[in-house]
């Protein structure tokens, strides 16, 4: 099961190995491969596909005769316990203060529903 010890133990190209999974929802160890930046060989591809299927980090599954690999829970779920982690880490818990910090920076733009969905949740976080 995915969790914040999967997220911290991983090392560079493990992590850009589970991004692109991420992004793409599934993917097979040829599109990793093509994906990735300077690009190992396929079998080091394969390697680090088995590592990280037997720390239970991403799943594999085979589908006429091609293997294919994915995190065990939705990218949001992952997302938001990554995010959750990072929050926890350098914002002591604070929700509002990682909000800050990402929004008091001088290149951030949202879009009208974006915001208007930001202000929903600020006044959802207000009530409770």
């Amino acid at each position: 099961m995915w969790n914040d010890e999967h997220s911290q133990s991983l090392s560079r190209r493990e992590r850009q190995v589970v991004e692109i999974v991420m992004k793409r929802g599934r993917a097979s160890a040829r599109e990793i491969e093509e994906e990735l930046p300077d690009a190992p060989t396929y079998s080091a591809v394969r390697s680090i596909l088995r590592l990280l299927v037997e720390r239970e980090v991403l799943v594999k599954t085979q589908e006429e005769g091609r293997d294919w690999f994915s995190l065990p829970v939705s990218p949001k779920k992952a997302r938001v316990s990554a995010l959750t982690s990072f929050v926890n880490r350098f914002f002591e818990n604070s929700a509002g203060e990682a909000a800050m910090a990402l929004l008091g920076q001088k290149n951030v733009k949202l879009s009208a529903e974006e915001a208007d969905k930001l202000i929903q949740l600020i006044q959802e976080a207000r009530k409770s």
